[in-house]
């Protein structure tokens, strides 16, 4: 029924397009005044006439700052933009006859004071509907929290909302609606990271000095989102600034950090920002280094920018990140563990018409982990361990406004896996998987099409649907992704969504050795994938003139083929992976 549904809706735009060559667009980019980097989910409402009426039209900006009102008949309409942290921007527009009308805008910051200005309207639709189980931080925000140490952290400050939780005190994993936090989608600036955490959970490895937009979906995702069961965060770096060069910085009791952004010429602009835990330099100070363990972290975020054109953009962005845990020098065991992300991504933004926008990305993903035990009067306690896990992906996505009631998103995605496993007890019984073995890589497509679709001015859905092939046992899923609000007062919406999900690869953690070990094993004719299905209803209801917002959400989450590690004394790490995985107790969260 759906395939039926999305090919009426293409045939119905197309016949709109056809029928409707006579009307106009407004569309453009909005940007920060200051730093000019582009502002990402702002609210931009369209009124006929005069902005007493009631708004005629609204939407929001991408991760690009683009927005697009088309099949506008010729006519005075008054924009107005505005957004958290951001001054009200409001232009009066007249649109001629069939005309494209370009109007790139620059917000200023709310902390500038200026004359009162009062504006009196209905809320408009777009700023009446939050998608539902998303919430979006401001990254500002998470300075204000409390912190650990004196170190902010990106996932305590997410914890701190319903439906996500933490596995103990000293643990920054993300825990969402019953999900572990392996199956949660972890992008930074569209690149997955595979071990968002330092030393085991303490500290997670985002530097919030260098992100400019976060946001969760706790559950029933949209199609654009897939490859993991649970929940996205979804997060994007700061472009740096275009006006001026900056410096920021903070010391804490654990860890420095220190983050630089500027221009470089007229077109191009940097950003760089670095953290290191130091605490293998305090301990130092205090206690001799063949007492204790030497232990520290480091982050590296840096991303250029060059504007090619008005319509045309190339991103360059990376991230590295790494952990060391090393044992005395004089101790009798000794243990080197070491683990670490590293990611970039080369990205093209093109906009083909005031319809069409488009970004074509190239990135690369590698995943280290390693163990290294040495017991010097006890040989069989010997042990080594090393997983990796490289990517290659390809991306193109496309967002389409072919009417006034929808906005269509496509996109499709090529991702090359290749998988290293090694691992030796007793220095005998060594198995290695190299990356060239044919048992070693894997190829993961995918292709998603969605459609914001305004039903009515109080009805508007989210329809879609992603289909997966992974090429281990030639694997073919099919996911419909579905989500629906409705308005029942000015200040008060129905939400409800569903949405069915799957994960082809499965982090390992052995169960029957004491030692930190980590490692992503592909689905195979005998591992399935993993499958959830998940259903959300809420209400929401704005007070104070929408100053407080109260939300309430129910959920359903069932997830199949789970799989976990056999305890085994003599077992090795890969050798017996395909038959020590046993099914999981089939979970049902409510």
């Amino acid at each position: 029924m759906k395939n039926y549904l999305f090919v009426f809706l293409l045939i119905t735009m197309v016949g709109n397009i056809f029928c409707q060559t006579s009307t106009g667009t407004i569309s453009g980019t909005v940007t920060e005044e200051k730093t000019g980097e582009y502002v990402i989910s702002l609210t931009v409402v369209l009124y006929k006439d005069s902005i007493s009426s009631r708004p005629f039209r609204g939407t929001y900006t991408n991760k690009f700052g683009y927005y697009s009102f088309s099949q506008l008949p010729a006519g005075e309409y008054h924009l107005l933009a505005r957004g958290v942290g951001y001054q009200q921007y409001s232009k009066q527009i007249t649109l001629k006859e069939g005309e494209n009308f370009r109007l790139n805008m620059k917000m200023k910051a709310a902390d500038v004071v200026t004359e009162e200005v009062i504006v009196t309207a209905e809320r408009s639709q777009e700023e009446a509907i939050s998608r539902i189980s998303t919430v979006n931080i401001a990254p500002s925000f998470i300075f204000k929290l409390p912190s650990l140490g004196g170190e902010t952290d990106v996932f305590r400050a997410l914890q701190t909302l319903p439906g996500v939780k933490q596995s103990s005190e000293l643990s920054s994993g993300l825990y969402v609606r019953g999900g572990s936090p392996d199956q949660n989608l972890y992008l930074l600036d569209g690149v997955i990271v595979y071990n968002p955490n330092h030393l085991g959970g303490f500290l997670s490895v985002f530097n919030g000095d260098a992100l400019r937009d976060i946001k969760l979906i706790k559950g029933a995702f949209p199609a654009e989102y897939g490859g993991r069961l649970s929940s996205v965060l979804d997060m994007t770096m700061k472009e740096g600034r275009k006006d001026r060069f900056s410096a920021d910085g903070g010391i804490s009791l654990i860890s420095s950090r220190l983050t630089l952004e500027g221009p470089i010429g007229e077109n191009t602009s940097f950003m760089l920002s670095g953290r290191r835990m130091y605490l293998d330099i305090l301990t130092a100070m205090f206690v001799p280094k063949d007492e204790v363990p030497n232990y520290y972290f480091y982050d590296l975020n840096a991303k250029i920018n060059h504007k090619i054109s008005e319509n045309s953009h190339i991103f360059l962005s990376g991230f590295l990140c790494r952990d060391v845990l090393v044992s005395p020098k004089e101790e009798d065991m000794k243990f080197d563990i070491n683990w670490g992300n590293k990611t970039s991504n080369l990205r093209w933004m093109y906009i083909v018409s005031p319809l069409l926008f488009t970004n074509f990305s190239l990135i690369y993903t590698d995943y280290t982990f390693r163990t290294d035990i040495y017991d010097k009067k006890n040989i069989a306690n010997n042990f080594i361990s090393k997983s990796q896990i490289r990517d290659w992906t390809i991306r193109a996505e496309a967002q389409y406004f072919p009417a006034k009631n929808h906005k269509i998103k496509t996109g499709l995605e090529a991702i090359n896996h290749r998988f290293l496993a090694k691992t030796a007890f007793n220095f005998e019984n060594k198995l290695e998987i190299p990356f060239n073995s044919k048992d070693a890589t894997s190829l993961e497509l995918s292709y998603y099409l969605q459609d914001e679709w305004e039903i009515s001015e109080r009805l508007t859905a989210n329809i879609g649907s992603r289909l997966f092939y992974f090429e281990e046992a030639n694997y073919f899923r099919y996911e419909p992704r579905f989500s629906a609000t409705y308005i029942l007062a000015e200040n008060t919406s129905l939400k409800t969504s569903l949405a069915m999900a799957h994960q082809f690869l499965h982090l390992i953690i052995r169960n029957d050795i004491s030692v930190m070990t980590d490692l992503w094993f592909p689905s195979t004719k005998n591992v399935l994938p993993s499958r959830s299905t998940q259903g959300v209803v809420g209400v929401e209801q704005l007070f104070d003139e929408g100053k407080y917002l109260l939300s309430l959400e129910a959920y359903y989450k069932k997830m199949n083929n789970l799989y976990e590690y056999k305890d085994s004394e003599h077992s090795l790490l890969v050798f017996h992976l395909k038959t020590n995985l046993h099914e999981a107790t089939e979970k049902l969260m409510v």
